[in-house]
């Protein structure tokens, strides 16, 4: 129920009258639990009529109302008794109503210390529930103060722990706690009146602030720590100055060349004064090589600290000149040895994926394979040469598509295959009309390439006036189709290749000087397979594969000695003579293994051939007449390279680098001769 009373006392509802209050409710009423369910409605605050502190700090004065809310109906007796409490008077007496304000003052300003305090207070009568919160407790609880009274501080407040207080009787002092993101110190004690808790308070410390200080702190100790151990692991010379160039931090190293220096340890007795006041002044770091006692040299940086606009000091850094010499040394020295690594690396992982379709790991074939790498990059024209079978096809096509060409056709052309008399046409075109049965328009195989590559297979076996022609061609960048008037512009790249030794063709006048010239811009020869026999088990793998794949057969592998007698024959066919062997041995296995008695028997019974294969190192033809030394040296190298597979080895034999036996072969034209007879060596 809700009665309206009316405070008819002068000094209002003040300590002394509230605490008569509450003693005369707990006579009236019919016991405590109805007690604690009664409550004070004053201005939209609300408080458990048995909370003295609270009740006082309503502040209701003389003649103001408020409203007592009892949760059961009273007896109109008991009504009456209520209403009568608050009852006008007769003139209360002048000391008690002193002693009144006196009380009342005193309470109303111990509420207001308590609610200023920066700490959070939170008090708790015997059953744990809360009597009065300060505004700073609920603040750092982030609710309102009246949400809190009269509810159970275990249920509202995460880790009160002010139960255990109540249970137990003992403090317990600066308690660690984290709320909504804030560190709280906790202290809790209880309340004690005649040896008898009667509640408990919970006194709250922010220390959030202090903690970040002290987190903050810890870092800076950290990272002093750590500055310290990299300025003293450093092999150069670190000081510290102030305003004055007094020098207020070492390392151990300056420290060392102090000991050297006469004075007080100032930065101006290591730069001098001069330049001292330079730093000062100019703001920008100053660098200068010095010298100190006539003896050790430095090169110096000083940097200048400001701090809003005002300078602070300096930091400076002194680093031995002699270790500078010796670091320019060993940068040079690793600048020669990655110049070299590069040239090794362009050689062994530098070549482009078009030629990873050619197969082999030899030296010899990585010189041949670098050299079309680097060729495929520009459009000069390449002349290939090498025996029949050592695959010159395959790195033509190689350079085609690893050049910036490879988006147009790659048209080849066999000179050989093609009868002479109808070369001409099938090279240049021809117009309708230009001879018998030319019933429509032809175009060569030149225009067919333009934009793109055309590749002269067997360019050797060219007749001297197509040779003219072809010449023209490569000179004009045009070509005339046979019964045409008008030229036709041409953009192509020429690549030949050729088993037959050019120059001597040309020294026998069966090839055009002026052609071979043309054509030799970029020379890339093709070792013969007996010069790289290294490779002979990688195609055997490779040709493994494809002929498992095209035969539809599961050949696994092969026995032993199989690869031996590969590796004992010479190969005049090279690696197409090779191919052809393995796949002979393919269709005459009987299981899933190669076997040496399907091998051709010159193969198997190497002995057949080493008779005819026997060496033939006559002596050089000196002659009867001095000759000149070119001659004489052209003669040496065309009969020692036979003998040798590379021209490491070669170098090796004739004591000679490798740089000079690589430029002497290309000189002399003697590329095809290499390893020729290395077999039989």
């Amino acid at each position: 129920m809700f009665l309206k009373l009316t405070v008819h006392k002068k000094n209002g509802l003040h300590v002394r009258m509230a605490a008569a209050f509450i003693s005369l409710l707990q006579n009236l009423l019919p016991n405590q639990e109805t007690l604690k369910k009664t409550y004070v409605l004053y201005r939209d605050q609300k408080v458990q009529v048995n909370n003295l502190l609270s009740l006082v700090s309503l502040k209701i004065g003389q003649g103001e109302e408020f409203i007592l809310h009892v949760a059961e109906k009273l007896d109109d007796s008991i009504v009456q008794q209520i209403q009568s409490f608050f009852a006008p008077t007769d003139l209360e007496d002048s000391q008690q109503s002193e002693t009144d304000r006196l009380l009342m003052e005193n309470s109303l300003t111990l509420h207001e210390a308590i609610s200023a305090l920066p700490n959070g207070i939170i008090v708790v009568n015997s059953d744990n529930i809360i009597t009065y919160v300060n505004a700073r407790a609920a603040q750092l609880l982030q609710t309102n103060p009246h949400e809190l009274i009269n509810q159970r501080a275990d249920e509202v407040i995460p880790h009160s722990r002010l139960h255990e207080v109540l249970k137990t009787g003992k403090t317990e002092l600066s308690r660690k706690q984290t709320i909504h993101h804030h560190t709280l110190l906790t202290t809790r004690s209880p309340i004690m009146f005649n040896g008898k808790v009667i509640g408990a308070v919970a006194i709250f410390q922010d220390i959030s602030t202090i903690e970040k200080i002290s987190k903050e702190l810890n870092e800076v100790k950290e990272l002093q720590q750590r500055l310290h151990l990299v300025l003293k692991s450093v092999s150069d010379l670190i000081g510290l100055t102030d305003e004055n160039g007094t020098l207020i931090y070492t390392n151990e190293e300056m420290n060392a060349l102090l000991k050297k220096i006469e004075g007080e340890p100032h930065i101006q007795s290591i730069i001098g004064p001069h330049e001292w006041n330079h730093v000062k002044k100019a703001e920008k770091q100053l660098v200068k090589l010095i010298q100190v006692n006539q003896q050790s040299s430095y090169i110096t940086k000083i940097n200048p600290v400001f701090v809003d606009g005002a300078f602070r000091g300096a930091v400076a850094t002194l680093t031995p000149f002699d270790d500078i010499r010796t670091l320019l040394d060993k940068i040079d020295l690793m600048e020669q040895k990655t110049k070299y690594l590069e040239s090794e690396l362009a050689k062994h992982q530098g070549i482009h994926e078009a030629f990873h379709q050619i197969i082999g790991n030899s030296e010899i074939l990585k010189e041949s394979l670098t050299i079309a790498a680097k060729a495929a990059k520009t459009d000069s024209t390449v002349i290939i040469t090498g025996e029949s079978g050592t695959g010159k096809e395959l790195v033509a096509k190689a350079i085609h598509e690893a050049s910036s060409r490879k988006n147009h056709l790659l048209v080849r052309v066999n000179c050989a295959a093609i009868p002479p008399h109808l070369m001409e046409s099938e090279l240049f075109g021809y117009e309708k009309g230009a001879f018998t049965g030319a019933y429509k328009t032809h175009r060569g195989k030149f225009e067919l390439a333009h934009k793109g590559t055309i590749f002269l297979d067997e360019i050797g076996d060219l007749s001297l006036d197509l040779q003219a022609k072809i010449l023209r061609v490569l000179q004009e960048k045009e070509v005339e189709r046979i019964g045409g008037y008008a030229p036709i512009p041409l953009d192509v790249r020429v690549i030949a290749a050729t088993n037959h030794d050019l120059k001597k063709m040309v020294d026998e006048g069966r090839f055009r000087e002026d052609l071979y010239y043309r054509l030799h811009v970029v020379p890339i020869h093709l070792p013969p397979l007996r010069a790289r026999k290294e490779d002979i088990p990688l195609l055997v793998e490779a040709f493994r594969q494809q002929l498992n794949e095209r035969l539809g057969k599961n050949i696994k592998g092969y026995e032993k000695g199989f690869m031996e007698a590969l590796l004992s024959y010479h190969w005049p066919g090279n690696i197409r003579e090779l191919q052809n062997v393995i796949e002979r041995l393919f269709n005459l296995a009987d299981d899933d293994i190669l076997r040496c008695k399907d091998l051709p028997y010159y193969i198997s019974h190497p002995s057949c051939h080493e008779q005819q294969n026997k060496p033939e190192k006559q002596a050089i033809d000196w002659g009867h007449e001095v000759r000149p030394f070119k001659e004489y040296e052209k003669q040496i190298f065309a009969f020692a390279c036979q003998y040798y597979p590379s021209y490491n080895q070669l170098a090796q034999a004739l004591g000679i680098t490798h740089k000079t036996a690589a430029k002497k072969i290309r000189e002399y034209g003697l590329e095809h001769l290499i390893g020729k007879k290395y077999q039989t060596n």
